[in-house]
């Protein structure tokens, strides 16, 4: 069935079943507002928005893994304020040729990593448009914030999680070289997505964070923007390993997954010389902030034409 023979308000109602309200909530989805309790006196919001043939491409993944990619990306950007993620609003526009499954589908991989993260969805909107667009407003709770703008020169340099494999998947798709059920094709389409290193380590103990989205050399440069300072990257080649298999599949180099992949929605640590004692095992050192600007690999300019990808 197509959304316009469904209708707006049956539509809602179906979103309204499959959206869950946890504690907190006072008054959800079905009134002209949601009322909610918070636990502390600041809170972060921030919006993304993502459009079909943009942002997704619903030929590259089941609908449920794009509401659970798009629901992650909101995940991220909270966690990666210091925050601990409360509520959503989920607004969608649609052209109304949509099928009705694949919309509720979407909503169930929202609805599936709110959950798991303790996340209540208490409203939204639904418009006509040419093309679908999904909106997510995200509400945090929050003590002190952890800013871009706090690196210092000195300060050492972290990933959560090994960037490459989301940008690699993406490749092959675009070249048909994997489809839409193939393993290669996985971490781009669903993220694995761990924050809660972050929480159990520590806001407090961190200099800067930052998820990553737009790649990893783009979301460094603005680290090191925000915070005058440069980043000199001295990790480990070995690394790379197990990206380089892939990387020749994609017609690309394993360094050029790491440096450019970001939709992993992994985070950028920044650690002082007295919090590395605390580092979980896991965390991926990758260089240290220094008195210059910009970022280096092993004091060297890098040798990529690009800083990130970008969909065309």
């Amino acid at each position: 069935m197509k959304v316009r023979e469904l209708g707006e308000d049956a539509l809602i109602a179906a979103f309204a079943e499959i959206y869950q309200a946890r504690a907190g909530v006072l008054v959800g989805i079905g009134d002209d507002g949601a009322v909610v309790e918070l636990r502390s006196q600041r809170q972060v919001i921030t919006t993304d928005i993502a459009s079909d043939g943009v942002h997704f491409n619903r030929v590259w993944s089941h609908p449920v893994d794009v509401g659970a990619k798009i629901a992650i990306a909101n995940l991220a950007d909270v966690y990666a304020m210091g925050a601990l993620p409360r509520y959503f609003t989920v607004a969608l526009a649609c052209s109304g040729d949509e099928e009705v499954d694949d919309l509720l589908e979407i909503a169930r991989g929202i609805e599936t990593m709110a959950r798991a993260h303790g996340v209540s969805i208490v409203g939204g909107d639904v418009v006509a448009a040419d093309q679908l667009m999904i909106s997510i407003t995200a509400l945090g709770e929050i003590q002190s914030p952890v800013l871009r703008s706090g690196a210092k020169v000195g300060d050492h340099i972290f990933v959560t999680q090994l960037p490459g494999k989301s940008l690699g998947g993406l490749l092959l798709l675009s070249k048909g070289l994997a489809n839409i059920d193939s393993v290669a094709a996985r971490m781009f389409q669903r993220p694995d997505f761990r924050p809660e290193a972050l929480v159990d380590f520590g806001f407090t103990r961190m200099s800067a964070l930052m998820d990553v989205s737009d790649g990893l050399i783009s979301d460094l440069a603005k680290i090191a923007s925000s915070s005058n300072v440069g980043i000199n990257l001295d990790f480990d080649e070995a690394i790379l390993s197990e990206l380089r298999e892939l990387a020749e599949r994609a017609g690309s180099t394993a360094l050029e997954l790491f440096l450019k992949s970001g939709e992993e929605h992994s985070f950028i640590v920044v650690i002082p010389q007295d919090g590395l004692a605390q580092v979980p095992n896991e965390w991926i050192r990758i260089g240290v902030a220094t008195s210059g600007g910009g970022i280096t690999l092993r004091g060297a300019q890098l040798p990529l034409s690009a800083t990130s990808w970008h969909w065309q």
